[in-house]
């Protein structure tokens, strides 16, 4: 077992480690997979980073985090032959999917293997539940099920380039969220296979409501190594904006469309003003001093919608089909974290919260915008709550990550305590610690779950906080 020391870098220790990956485990892994799959030194840095640096506090804490050796996998035997190397050799281990995370999920805190699955591809089958190898991207999904009569039931912005395990894995909901709640509501997800981290490693697969302790465990809680999602009715859906000059007019217009039963939808955003100034491809739609909301209906809804909103004074000023197949510009690219791209590349000081603003959700936004005015930006994003699934119980849940023009952490911590005294949720995403970063009501069953599956704690050790033993984390004197 290596050894591990720990230094004080502001409020946080950050872990210094020392080697555990020898030339003769790297010898050994060339006898499992080409030598040109397997990355040592600077090679490892793109397969130990993702979008962390959103959070000033993550970037601080995180930026010299890498592995020692990164893997693409491309075979369950592949996978299964070098985590046992890897577990009878006491090295860390982080999986990476598509690496669009934001929390600093896949990031190595000390040092180890990453191992890259997205050479395990596959897509087995698109009849109305998908059922695919982890590595298999969303966007290679959506396109196949469309092709079936299908689509995705939802899906993050970065859908794209993210694979369905790291989304399972490190996400919770998103496009499609409106009309199917996010991956953990319903019955969205039909099973999850997983695999031990032991000398002989086991496949476990988990069905319906029991899978739902695997899901978003930044991998702590075995590796995910194929998944069944059910899949949606595919919809021809229409992308529409409309602007206002008044927030609260447009916000009641536009929550009156998302919880209008007869009007089917997969997006439901809503911007302040400023926050459209960030988008810059979409300048000549968005007048300045305009708020905007981006929508996609079912293309049977879109005249009615659109008398609508004309007869309550909102301009509409973009329309374009998603396709079938989908083809770009999408104007879900500007939707949930994508928003936050798009202002941190107008503005490097900005960063974000994830909020759920409430039942008194208008009330909530006027406290926040009167006590931080612009440095509180409003970024709303409207979907069905687990609440939906239960009976008689509403289910349009009105939640959005708004973003922050920093300044200092102190500050930063203010407002979120701020929202909190207010009855705004806050899922923080300037941890990477499991537990800091949201709600896990099932947090027992989910340590329970890496006390089987993991014994010697190798998994991306120090993002389950929780768990009773991490070998690498330095004890105190």
């Amino acid at each position: 077992m290596a050894t591990f020391l720990l230094v004080h870098q502001g409020m946080t220790s950050k872990p210094i480690y020392l080697p555990t990956i020898t030339p003769e485990i790297v010898s050994t892994l060339q006898s499992i997979v080409p030598k040109e799959r397997i990355f040592t030194g600077s090679k490892t840095e793109k397969f130990s980073k993702d979008f962390y640096w959103y959070s000033p506090i993550l970037k601080r804490l995180l930026e010299d985090r890498r592995a020692e050796v990164a893997i693409r996998i491309d075979t369950r035997e592949e996978l299964r032959d070098i985590t046992a190397l890897f577990f009878s050799k006491d090295v860390p281990v982080v999986i990476r999917g598509g690496g669009s995370g934001n929390y600093g999920q896949l990031i190595p805190l000390y040092g180890g293997a990453v191992l890259d699955l997205s050479g395990m591809s596959k897509i087995f089958s698109v009849d109305g539940v998908v059922r695919a190898e982890a590595g298999a991207t969303l966007r290679a999904i959506e396109f196949e099920a469309r092709k079936a009569g299908w689509e995705l039931r939802c899906m993050p912005s970065t859908w794209a380039i993210s694979s369905i395990g790291g989304f399972f894995c490190g996400g919770s909901g998103g496009i499609g969220s409106i009309l199917h709640g996010g991956i953990s509501s319903g019955d969205n997800v039909k099973s999850v296979t997983i695999m031990t981290m032991e000398s002989e490693p086991k496949f476990i697969k988990f069905e319906e409501k029991d899978a739902i302790k695997a899901l978003h465990t930044y991998g702590t809680t075995g590796i995910m190594v194929e998944v069944e999602m059910r899949l949606g009715k595919a919809f021809n859906w229409e992308q529409l904006i409309f602007v206002h000059d008044n927030w609260h007019e447009l916000l009641e217009w536009t929550y009156s469309v998302a919880t209008d039963d007869k009007i089917v939808k997969r997006l439901v955003t809503v911007f302040e003003a400023e926050i459209c100034s960030y988008f810059k491809p979409l300048k000549k739609f968005l007048p300045e001093e305009k708020m905007a909301t981006f929508l996609m209906v079912d293309e049977p809804a879109v005249e009615a919608l659109l008398e609508s909103a004309k007869a309550a004074g909102i301009a509409h000023v973009y329309s374009r089909p998603f396709g079938n197949p989908p083809k770009p510009p999408f104007i879900t690219d500007y939707t949930w974290n994508h928003t936050t791209l798009w202002a941190i590349k107008a503005d490097p000081s900005i960063t974000y919260l994830q909020c759920g603003f409430g039942e008194n959700f208008s009330e909530n936004l006027d406290k926040l915008k009167n006590k931080y005015g612009d440095e509180f930006l409003l970024h709303l994003e409207l979907t069905l709550g687990n609440a939906k699934f239960e009976a008689g119980k509403p289910g349009v849940t009105v939640g959005g990550i708004p973003l922050i023009k920093f300044t200092t952490e102190e500050r930063l911590n203010e407002i979120i305590d701020f929202c909190k005294s207010i009855g705004v949720g806050i899922a923080n995403p300037h941890t990477y610690k499991l537990e800091e970063g949201g709600v896990h009501p099932d947090i027992v069953e989910k340590r329970a779950l890496k006390d089987a599956v993991d014994p010697k704690a190798l998994l991306n050790p120090g993002k389950m906080i929780s768990y009773h033993k991490n070998p690498f984390e330095a004890q105190p004197a």
